[in-house]
């Protein structure tokens, strides 16, 4: 009941039917804690999972910039859609910067799913990617008026 609550909030799963929401949430082994200053990925790692916080927040770190932190994300945030989608490896760290929970599933997990809830999945992430592109977009163009 603890985790159907937990992705209820989350943006991520607002399309996903009830029933998903509810067969998600029942396999515990989806939802990972991890303590202030776990690492969740690795720069320079090669591994496909996906990781969604639904509790807590992380940050992003890049090797090149020592100290400097990329960005603070909160619970909500989709973190590893390239990886997870194209198996290339990773180009930041993501560090937990205080006790979170996160939805993680690899790629191999997510072929054991129900087809319909894959393709939901999938359908968030093209959202995501988006959004993404449309930032790049966005700031590519006032670059270039300035």
């Amino acid at each position: 009941m603890l985790f159907l609550k937990l992705i209820e909030r989350i943006p991520f799963f607002a399309n996903f039917t009830v029933e998903h929401k509810r067969m998600l949430a029942e396999s515990a082994s989806f939802f990972v804690p991890f303590k202030k200053g776990d690492v969740l990925i690795q720069e320079g790692s090669v591994d496909n999972t996906l990781f969604i916080v639904v509790k807590g927040s992380v940050t992003v770190s890049k090797a090149g910039i020592p100290g400097k932190v990329l960005a603070a994300l909160p619970a909500g945030s989709v973190i590893g859609e390239v990886a997870f989608l194209t198996n290339r490896v990773r180009t930041t760290t993501v560090t937990a910067s205080e006790d979170s929970i996160c939805f993680a599933i690899d790629r191999r997990a997510m072929e054991e799913l129900e087809f319909s809830i894959q393709l939901q999945f999938k359908d968030e992430l093209i959202n995501i990617l988006i959004g993404h592109l449309d930032r790049i977009n966005v700031t590519v163009a006032d670059d270039k008026c300035k």
